[in-house]
């Protein structure tokens, strides 16, 4: 015979309570004295109640959960941005599902389409520039941290870096410690080339802005089919073997700085000083090799802190004053670059 399920009647009564007490102790709030709540919580936890969370989400109008949708979460930068996400989000009291998409726009549409079925109060997509089109009967919240494909929804928030800007950073640090001749590589360009949004346009600017000539035998870029250290590995040891010369490299990735410095000492560069080299995310990969790669840090904890603030913004009817938040950067010199 099946056990009868618990309900906060059965709690009120053992408790000597009212149900509107129980009631507020389990959904902390309203007034009722610590020894109360300890009496209330005792009794649910050793009577094994489970709040009926359907019924609740159909008198809230919200199901408390969240979806963070992301292309790749086997990237240190995008993995990095869902646990902080995921963290803030709990302490908030919403739980979250979290999709990986494998860079497959189909595969994110599915997933978005199922998670509004399941009545989510919001989505938060990191990393990408996949558009997917949501019907604007539905009004959901979406927060875009580091992912430039819009939504279509009448509440949507963009939160990242200027990765244009980040770019002539990085080449400019190149060109500031002498250097000539300074190649791109990129595996995923595909993914972050759109018309509004360029992550490697900030290349293209410095060379113009100061009158150099670009050398697209130097602009190394992947289809990214393969991990990108090992497909930006493989770019440079291409360019170097058709005898194509550069003295510095802007890497969109840690991983695929550490790819094009691997390719360099396999063919008896001395990274740093002959060919400097610079990636971008500040990611473990960046710290650990040999030598240390120079990167840049963009301030991840922010990125997530804020997204998630938007978020629950809207969550709450708020009107917010901006719809694109930019987070800044910061340019970390090791010795890939000072060639220590």
């Amino acid at each position: 015979m099946a056990k009868r399920t618990v309900s906060i009647y059965d709690i009120a009564k053992l408790a000597g309570v009212s149900t509107a007490t129980v009631s507020n102790v389990l959904n902390n709030k309203g007034s009722y004295s610590e020894k109360t709540k300890e009496l209330v919580l005792k009794i649910a936890h050793e009577q094994g109640y489970v709040a009926n969370f359907a019924a609740k989400s159909l008198r809230e109008a919200s199901t408390k959960t969240v979806a963070i949708i992301t292309p790749d979460v086997s990237n240190d930068f995008f993995s990095n941005l869902v646990l902080q996400v995921e963290g803030h989000l709990r302490e908030a009291g919403y739980s979250s599902y979290i999709c990986n998409t494998a860079n497959d726009p189909e595969r994110e549409s599915s997933y978005v389409f199922d998670l509004l079925s399941k009545q989510v109060d919001g989505i938060v997509f990191i990393g990408g520039t996949a558009r997917v089109p949501i019907e604007a009967r539905v009004d959901v919240p979406v927060v875009h941290i580091d992912h430039t494909g819009r939504s279509g929804v009448r509440r949507e928030v963009f939160v990242g870096n200027d990765l244009p800007r980040l770019s002539y950073d990085m080449t400019a640090t190149l060109f500031g410690h002498g250097c000539k001749q300074v190649a791109l590589a990129s595996v995923s360009a595909s993914l972050y080339r759109t018309a509004e949004h360029d992550q490697a346009a900030g290349y293209y600017n410095y060379l113009q802005d100061h009158g150099i000539r670009l050398d697209k035998n130097l602009v190394l870029e992947g289809p990214y089919r393969q991990t990108s250290l090992v497909e930006a590995e493989q770019l440079v040891t291409e360019c170097l073997e058709s005898g194509y010369a550069f003295d510095g490299v802007v890497a969109l990735g840690d991983r695929v700085a550490l790819g094009v410095a691997n390719a360099l000492k396999k063919h008896g560069v001395d990274v740093g000083r002959e060919v400097r080299v610079i990636g971008m995310d500040d990611s473990i990969y960046s710290r650990i090799s040999t030598p240390a790669i120079s990167t840049v840090n963009r301030h991840t904890s922010e990125m997530a802190e804020r997204g998630v603030q938007a978020l629950l913004a809207l969550l709450r009817g708020e009107e917010l004053n901006e719809s694109t938040i930019v987070i800044g950067h910061e340019v970390i010199e090791r010795a890939t670059t000072l060639g220590a």
